[in-house]
């Protein structure tokens, strides 16, 4: 472990690695998000804040420009990588936003729910283009497109699935037995390995045959967000003790 960043007041729900492979902005339950530097460990600048509650979601954009957040109000955020909110905020009548995920074309933003419904969004626009697609999960606790944007990861409770983009159908049957809620997931670059956070773990997955590969195990904490580094250099995660493990 290099370092353990520490600001945060509540739990960490969310982070993003950024496209320059050194700043990491984190997200939580006190509202704000936090713009981080690898190389010192050391926070950049004041917590970016605004209106909506408990920030459960971040994603990044594909060209690394904009980072979209997921509030506890229901409203999707879109904000600068240098902390400037930009104006225009999307909001539904289904409780918290639990999750987010950019398709890799950027046209699109998939959202889930604590309700267990997911919404595909034009990311220009706003309106939505696939859904609501009833899950039939105990809320939408993670979402992550694959590189190809053929698939789309969900993590519920004690399971992923893993759904196919242009059916809206399973396309293996879920991954069970993962101890709790599952928090985050990402994909690795070259869709090969699947990332998750469960519980105290945060495990790696072959997306050949859906087998664990390998297991990080965190003694002090539930585990709430996984994710790497652009240049697979760092491996990061974070959770109910309110620090990121890097």
């Amino acid at each position: 472990m290099k370092y353990k960043l520490e600001g945060h007041q509540e739990k960490i729900w969310g982070f993003v690695f950024l496209h320059d492979n050194v700043h990491i902005v984190s997200s939580s339950e006190d509202g704000t998000m936090r713009k981080w530097n690898c190389d010192t460990g050391r926070v950049v600048g004041k917590p970016w804040k605004d209106e909506g509650g408990k920030i459960y979601a971040l994603a990044l954009s594909p060209d690394g420009k904009i980072v979209a957040c997921g509030r506890e109000n229901s409203s999707v955020q879109w904000w600068t990588i240098d902390g400037k909110m930009i104006e225009g905020v999307w909001a539904d009548n289904r409780r918290a936003v639990w999750s987010l995920s950019w398709s890799p074309s950027g046209s699109q933003i998939a959202s889930g729910f604590y309700d267990g419904t997911i919404l595909i969004r034009n990311a220009q626009s706003g309106e939505v283009e696939v859904g609501p697609i009833e899950t039939k999960q105990i809320g939408v606790w993670s979402l992550s497109y694959s590189p190809s944007g053929e698939r789309i990861a969900s993590g519920r409770y004690k399971a992923i699935c893993i759904w196919d983009t242009q059916t809206d159908e399973l396309a293996v049957s879920p991954i069970k037995n993962l101890g709790n809620a599952v928090t985050s997931l990402v994909w690795s670059s070259n869709g090969t390995k699947l990332y998750s956070a469960s519980d105290v773990f945060a495990r790696l997955w072959d997306t050949e045959s859906y087998r664990p590969l390998e297991q990080l195990h965190e003694d002090q904490q539930t585990v709430l967000c996984v994710s790497f580094s652009q240049d697979a250099k760092y491996v990061a995660y974070g959770g109910h003790n309110k620090k990121l493990a890097l």
